[in-house]
């Protein structure tokens, strides 16, 4: 468990470090490369065949697997369209305190977010007992659609950050947003999400395709390390 510790805030380490050298591009590619991966893998899971006793990722319940190799397709776009494009540098808007409170409050409601969708995708037993499965299958889809629109929204403040610029540092805040996203490791939230709805027996029952649905929360993921690593200075 301490070497598992150890390896994730090396890695969280190097991510942000990265970024901080002027990497932008690079890590950007690697980080969308792994939702790309984690698609298609999620993808591939839901080709086999059910089996609740497999050793290795058992499933519980059947969808399609469609929904992940599309998604994995817009990720592999997303990063060809990283090196493809060439976007215009510009200092948008001089650095000050406004930039921090978007940081602050961009993450806060990006964690906050997980938080308050996992009361509708896990609820209580007694909440269980007195509701039907349709009105349990509602309140799950519900709580996607929030965790998704939280997610976007969380991460428009996080790219209002990071337009903050000056003449010296014109990529100040956006190579330490982008820094302090990737040691957080906030890019893999539509990965855990994902994977907790396929492990959990009841989500999976009242509504298969909600793991599909929460991964494509990627989307605004990768429009946002898109978006801010285009505008960043390419030395």
């Amino acid at each position: 468990m301490i070497i598992r510790v150890l390896i994730a805030g090396f890695a969280s380490s190097v991510a942000g470090i990265s970024y901080l050298t002027g990497l932008t591009r690079i890590m950007t590619a690697f980080l969308l490369g792994f939702g790309t991966l984690v698609s298609f893998f999620f993808g591939l899971l839901f080709l086999l065949p059910i089996n609740e006793e497999r050793l290795w990722f058992p499933l519980y319940g059947d969808a399609p697997s469609y929904p992940f190799f599309l998604l994995g397709a817009l990720l592999a776009v997303m990063v060809g369209a990283l090196f493809l494009a060439k976007p215009k540098f510009e200092i948008v808007e001089q650095v000050s305190r406004t930039h921090f409170k978007y940081l602050i409050m961009g993450l806060g409601g990006y964690i906050s977010t997980l938080f308050l969708a996992s009361f509708f995708w896990f609820p209580s037993d007694a909440r269980t007992l007195a509701a039907d499965e349709s009105r349990l299958a509602i309140e799950a889809l519900l709580g996607t659609y929030f965790f998704i629109i939280g997610l976007s929204g969380s991460l428009y403040l996080l790219y209002r950050a990071s337009r903050g610029s000056s003449e010296e540092r014109p990529d100040l805040m956006r190579r330490f947003v982008l820094a302090v996203f990737a040691f957080l490791q906030l890019d893999k939230m539509p990965a855990l999400v994902a994977y907790l709805l396929i492990y959990s027996p009841d989500a999976m029952l009242v509504y298969p395709n909600l793991p599909a649905l929460a991964l494509w929360s990627y989307v605004p993921v990768g429009i946002f390390l898109l978006k801010t690593t285009w505008d960043t200075k390419k030395d």
